[in-house]
C-alpha cells in the first residue's frame, strides 16, 4: 500500500525540485475558496510461486491453501475530493474531504489474505473542519496525521478488502476521526492529539502528544512522542497500552549535508486491558544514507537495521510489540511497509528483524531507479504464536522504476524476488516467490 501523490513529492524533493501542486479551483469569492481534484489509480500485480510455493491463502490468520500458485491482481480506484477555506481577519477556516470507489478484480490479492476478486467498496475517506492562524491549527473530523515518519502513528486505516475493496494500492489513507491542535510555536512545536482507527485496527481509540523541534535545516529534527490506547474491539489487544517514543529525523552536520541519519526508539508497556497481561516490548530502527549530489544521476546510499521484539516462552509478559498504526512511503518506498513480499505478506513489523541495503539513481528529474537488499528474521522463535524451530525467514531483492513527469502522473514498474529460509519454510513453502508489478495513478486537478 502506497501514496503516489507523496511518493511524487517525496521524490521530487529528493532530486532539489520544488513541486507545484494546486487543485482546481472552483470558487474564489470574498475571501472564500473551494478548491477540487480527482485521482485515478490502477495497480497490477503477477506472482509465481505464492506464499513460497504452499499458494494463495483463504484469508487473513487462515492458512488453509486455496492452492493457487500463480495469480493475477488487479486493483482499481477513483478518489474525487474537495477542500475550502475562508479568511477571517486574522485567521482560516478550513475543511474537506474526500471519497473512494475501489474493487478488487481478476485472481484477487495475491496472498489471498486481505482481498478477494470482486470485493469492492464506495465510501467516505476524508471529512473534517479546523481553524488556524500563524501559531495554533485546530481540526476535528477524519482525514491523515502522521508523527515522523509514520514508525508507529501514521496510518489508522489498513485496507482490507471487505470494507476497503482493495489492499495494495491504498486508496483509504485517514484516520476515523481524529482531534487535533497543532501548536507552532519556536524553538519546539507540539501536536495534541485523539485518534480513532478504523475496525480493522481494532477500532481503537488514542490519545497523547507529540513535541518536536520546528526549526530542521541545520541540524535535522529530534522529537518525543507519547500516547495510551484506551480503547478496542477486544480483538487486536491494543487497549490498556502507554507508548513512549524518541526520535531523530534527517540529523546531519552543516558541513556535510548529504550524510543523514534516521532514528527511532518505542517503549510499549502498561496492561493489555483484555487479559491484565503486563506489556514489555520494544522496537527500534537506525537508518544511514549518502547521495552524492555532484555525480551523474545522484546515486543515493542507505542501510537500515530495524528490531521489532518478539514475545518469549513461559514468562507472563507481551513481550511482542505491536506494530500498531504504522504507514508507507512518508520517506520512500520502503518506510514501513519492508520488501514487497515480506512487507506486504508476511512480516507486519513484529517480531523482527530486518537489515536492509539500498541504492536509488536519478537518471532524469523525473524518474528514479531504484535496488534493494534485504534479509529478514524473526527475533523470537514463533510466527505470530506458531512455534518454528530457528528464526531465518527470508532473502529478499527489490527492483523499482518511477517515473513521474508533473505533480498529477506518477508511473512504477517493479518486481521482487524472495528465497524463504528455514523458518519461513517451516510455515509456509519451500519455494522462491516472485512478484512484478506496475501502478500507475493520475490526478485531475
Amino acid at each position: 500500500m502506497f501514496r503516489p501523490a507523496l511518493a511524487t513529492a517525496l521524490l521530487l524533493s529528493t532530486l532539489g525540485a520544488k513541486p507545484t501542486v494546486q487543485a482546481y479551483e472552483l470558487l474564489n469569492h470574498a475571501g472564500l475558496r473551494v478548491q477540487g481534484e480527482a485521482k485515478v489509480m490502477a495497480g497490477f500485480r503477477h506472482g509465481e510461486n505464492i506464499n513460497f510455493g504452499l499458494g494463495a491463502v483463504r484469508g487473513f490468520g487462515d492458512l488453509r491453501t486455496t492452492g493457487e500458485e500463480s495469480r493475477n491482481d488487479l486493483q482499481l480506484a477513483l478518489k474525487p475530493g474537495l477542500t475550502f477555506d475562508y479568511s477571517l481577519a486574522n485567521s482560516t477556516i478550513y475543511g474537506g474531504g474526500t471519497g473512494v470507489f475501489s474493487t478488487t478484480t481478476l485472481d484477487g490479492e495475491l496472498s489471498g489474505q486481505f482481498a478477494r476478486s470482486g470485493d469492492h467498496a464506495t465510501n467516505v475517506d476524508s471529512a473534517y473542519v479546523g481553524w488556524r492562524n500563524e501559531w495554533a491549527d485546530i481540526s476535528y473530523g477524519a482525514r491523515e496525521f502522521t508523527v515522523g515518519d509514520g514508525f508507529i502513528i501514521g496510518d489508522g486505516n489498513f485496507n482490507q478488502g471487505h470494507d476497503n475493496g482493495q489492499y495494495w494500492t491504498g486508496a483509504f489513507t485517514a484516520w476515523r476521526n481524529t482531534g487535533v491542535v497543532k501548536l507552532n510555536t519556536s524553538p519546539v512545536r507540539a501536536d495534541i492529539f485523539w485518534l480513532r482507527t478504523d475496525n480493522d485496527l481494532g477500532d481503537s481509540r488514542i490519545a497523547g502528544f507529540n513535541l518536536e523541534n520546528s526549526a530542521r535545516e541545520q541540524f535535522g529534527q529530534f522529537g518525543f512522542l507519547y500516547f495510551e490506547v484506551f480503547d478496542d474491539n477486544g480483538i487486536n489487544g491494543f487497549a490498556g497500552a502507554k507508548v513512549t517514543g524518541v526520535r531523530g529525523h534527517g540529523l546531519h552536520l552543516p558541513a556535510f549535508p548529504d550524510l543523514q541519519f534516521f532514528g527511532e526508539f518505542v517503549a510499549q508497556r502498561g496492561k493489555v486491558e483484555r487479559t491484565g497481561a503486563p506489556v514489555d516490548a520494544n522496537a527500534w530502527y537506525t537508518e544511514l544514507n549518502y547521495q552524492f549530489t555532484d555525480m551523474p544521476w545522484r546515486p543515493k546510499f542507505y542501510y537500515r537495521y530495524a528490531y521489532f521484539s518478539g514475545d518469549k516462552l513461559n514468562t507472563p509478559e507481551l513481550e511482542e510489540y505491536r506494530a500498531m498504526f504504522f504507514t508507507i512511503f512518508k520517506r520512500d518506498w520502503d518506510t514501513w511497509y519492508q520488501g514487497e513480499i515480506a512487507g506486504e505478506f508476511f512480516l507486519f513489523n513484529e517480531n523482527q528483524v530486518s537489515n536492509m541495503a539500498k541504492v536509488k539513481v536519478f537518471p532524469s528529474p523525473r524518474a528514479a531507479i531504484g535496488f534493494w537488499y534485504y534479509h529478514h528474521e524473526l527475533a523470537t522463535p514463533q510466527y505470530f504464536g506458531l512455534p518454528t524451530r530457528t528464526t531465518d525467514w527470508t532473502d529478499e531483492i527489490n527492483l523499482s522504476f518511477e517515473f513521474f513527469p508533473s505533480d498529477k502522473l506518477y508511473w512504477y514498474v517493479g518486481g521482487a524476488w524472495a528465497t524463504p529460509r528455514s523458518a519461513a519454510q517451516e510455515v509456509f513453502g519451500k519455494e522462491d516467490q516472485l512478484v512484478v508489478q506496475t501502478f500507475i495513478s493520475y490526478t485531475f486537478r
